[in-house]
């Protein structure tokens, strides 16, 4: 999964007791000094670019690397930003492209706090999702990222529906409760 405009991050399950978040993936060697390119799933590189360590889970396995560096790569493309990260360990572009598709992951604890009415995909994942007039459309199972905006997949036993994770559309969360109301603009779900 992947994302951008809910901040994006998945969960990574079985890397000790601690849970880890997948931020991305890793594109390749960036330069000759061990710089790894790194394709994050959201559009916010803050959470990269504060974490102290991060873990690499690819081809040589998981392992915990200390960041050394971090810097955004410029404005993000399609709704991802791309970071530069130097690791201690990775000191050479031979190193680093043994990385090449990795995923990225920080612990759950470095997560950044969220400003007021955002949210990451690990918050809405798994919510019932309900119309403003209270009808059960489904469960969020995934979302997917597209040039514009994010699209909730939203799935009911065999039916499945597509619905813009906008602003205008997303009327609220209730984690307690388990639920994501919205409201799709008119035409967007046939009547049922």
């Amino acid at each position: 999964m992947v994302g951008s405009t809910v901040n994006g991050v998945k969960m990574v399950p079985g890397k000790g007791r601690e849970e880890w978040i997948e931020l991305g993936r890793v594109v390749g060697p960036h330069g000759l000094d061990g710089n790894l390119l790194v394709d994050l799933y959201g559009e916010d590189p803050d959470n990269l670019l504060c974490a102290e360590a991060v873990t690499l889970t690819g081809e040589p396995g998981t392992i915990l690397f200390r960041v050394r560096r971090a810097k955004a790569m410029g404005n993000p493309r399609g709704g991802q930003a791309r970071v530069r990260l130097l690791l201690a360990g990775l000191e050479s572009r031979d190193r680093a492209e043994l990385w090449t598709g990795a995923m990225l992951s920080i612990p759950q604890r470095a997560l950044q706090p969220l400003p007021e009415g955002e949210f990451y995909w690990r918050d809405i994942l798994g919510l019932r999702c309900r119309l403003r007039d209270g009808r059960d459309l489904g469960v969020v199972e995934e979302i997917w990222p597209t040039g514009s905006n994010d699209m909730l997949v939203i799935r009911d036993g065999t039916r499945t529906r597509l619905v813009p994770a906008l602003r205008s559309v997303l009327v609220r969360v209730d984690a307690t409760a388990g639920e994501l109301w919205i409201d799709p603009p008119a035409g967007l779900l046939e009547e049922e």
